[in-house]
């Protein structure tokens, strides 16, 4: 499967001269370079630039001589119509491919007395048979965080972590062929177990590594053709104490959540889309008991919890068509966790009758925690008291806490997360601001623990419920605070790291950090 790949071979790193056409617009002397890097053991070379305020990551991939050329299509008919039955298919494929390689570079280095290079051959039959095909480059760069491509004869398009400010990059990867983008967008329904066809024209799936990709099939419901969307996820996702290092929420905040969260609160975390909701959903579970059973409920599973009690719960989704008896909804799940004795319910978003039964569950004196997609607390209870969420007004103060993400935009070249809000539900009318962001100096209001128990209506039901005075509180706070801080200036961010120090802290290991 080969898609376009539009690119002049010789690019001067230091006056990028590039003619080649990228959505039909042609690169000259106006092309600024921004960054050059190697991914894939040096393979690929990736050229990210800017021209006339529009963004552009070009894919440059080795390429094959005529020899190399033969030899992988020789492999590629092989292991199309000749392949017979090996149980190393089923248990190492990768190794299965090498020997395939090795043992065709052998008869065609015998019968030419040429040799090939088998670190580019390897690299295209990985990519093409056990890969992503022509978006391997992408799905293997760390710095992509989405890709898109809207139909036939459209360039993919990525949205790249260090060059945010530009959104959307054009890439030099098109599919000409409607053919060919179908087939390729059945390979990677198959490659996440599901279905897709003209009968039913829409999946979602997951990819390898979790990654999550929503595809279209055909013109059905695209006119302008197949297309796809793929959310990459991190390998290892970030921790709390990125968060802080980041700048993205302050210690303080993060010891706030703690308590609460220890106090089985429920917590909303709303913002736009791609804000970092579910990043920050899943960095706060790290700070549950590690001795709580906690059950998750998605439609697609992107949450990936560092928790001994971690039960995760996904939807089914069927093809029948008429009443469909044998679907599973989220409603259906968080129902059932009723059953789980589950100490915290977390619903990865929350966008119909689920919230109803969510409700319900913080009633029952479940913590809960899910994401939402408004901007600030009056939208949110707009959504969530009409139809098809139709919650209560009365069960608007179940809520805790409601906290506020978003993606900012400095400057032409600098995009950050910020959590800009944090609200104390008081009823369904009213919320008390308790943290807020300061735009100007980049810095969070309060910082200081006395402060904040001022101003925290939920702490001091804490203190009450739990028979400790402002003090004892007050202490706590402190003490976790320095745990945190002391973290983050150790450098002590990574996801089992994290997980470690904070199971050590509720067994009470101090000497751990000496």
């Amino acid at each position: 499967m080969m898609a376009r790949t539009s690119l002049k071979d010789n690019i001067d790193s230091k006056e990028v001269n590039l003619i080649s056409e990228v959505n039909k617009v042609k690169f000259d002397r106006d092309f600024q370079q921004l960054d050059k890097y190697y991914i894939l053991d040096g393979l690929v070379e990736v050229i990210v630039g800017v021209r006339q305020g529009l963004g552009y990551y070009i894919v440059r991939e080795p390429e094959l001589t005529s020899e190399e050329l033969e030899v992988y299509q020789a492999i590629m008919e092989r292991l199309r119509y000749k392949t017979k039955p090996d149980e190393q298919l089923l248990t190492d494929p990768l190794g299965y491919l090498e020997r395939v390689l090795k043992e065709e570079l052998d008869d065609f280095e015998a019968r030419n007395g040429t040799s090939v290079s088998m670190q580019k051959l390897s690299y295209y039959l990985k990519r093409d048979v056990l890969g992503f095909g022509p978006l391997e480059p992408l799905m293997n760069d760390p710095d992509i965080e989405d890709i898109s491509i809207e139909g036939v004869g459209k360039p993919a398009k990525v949205f790249h972590r260090r060059f945010s400010p530009y959104d959307w990059l054009c890439t030099n990867i098109i599919f000409d062929s409607e053919e060919e983008l179908n087939n390729y967008i059945i390979r990677l329904a198959h490659m996440g177990g599901k279905h897709i066809s003209i009968a039913h024209p829409i999946a979602e799936v997951i990819l390898t590594n979790r990654h999550r990709a929503t595809l279209t099939f055909s013109r059905e419901v695209t006119p302008h053709g197949p297309s796809l969307t793929i959310r990459k996820f991190r390998e290892k996702p970030l921790t709390i104490c990125h968060l802080i290092k980041n700048g993205t929420i302050s210690s303080l905040m993060a010891t706030y959540w703690w308590i609460l969260l220890e106090n089985k609160s429920f917590f909303m975390i709303i913002g736009p889309m791609a804000s970092g909701k579910t990043t920050l959903l899943n960095s706060l579970a790290m700070l549950l008991k590690p001795n709580w059973k906690v059950v998750s409920i998605e439609d697609i599973p992107e949450l990936n919890l560092a928790h001994p009690g971690w039960k995760p719960l996904v939807s089914r989704h069927t093809y029948l068509l008429g009443e469909n008896l044998t679907e599973i909804r989220l409603f259906d799940l968080v129902k059932l966790s009723f059953r789980e004795r589950a100490d915290f319910i977390i619903v990865g978003e929350v966008r119909g009758e689920e919230a109803y039964a969510l409700f319900q569950a913080a009633a029952s004196g479940h913590g809960c925690a899910c994401t939402f997609h408004s901007p600030n607390f009056e939208s949110m209870v707009n959504r969530l008291t009409s139809p098809p969420l139709n919650v209560g007004p009365s069960y608007i103060d179940l809520i805790s806490n409601v906290i506020v993400i978003k993606r900012i935009t400095k400057s032409v070249k600098q995009a950050v997360r910020r959590v800009t809000e944090i609200d104390e539900v008081v009823n369904f009318r009213e919320y008390l601001k308790v943290f807020t962001w300061n735009p100007v100096d980049d810095l969070f209001e309060p910082d200081d623990p006395y402060d904040l128990i001022e101003k925290s209506v939920q702490l001091k039901r804490i203190a009450e419920a739990t028979g400790q005075d402002e003090e004892s509180i007050l202490n706590d706070l402190l003490e976790r605070k320095n745990f945190l801080e002391k973290l983050v200036k150790n450098n002590i961010l990574d996801f089992e790291n994290v997980t470690r120090y904070l199971r050590n802290f509720y067994y009470r290991r101090p000497s751990n950090f000496e």
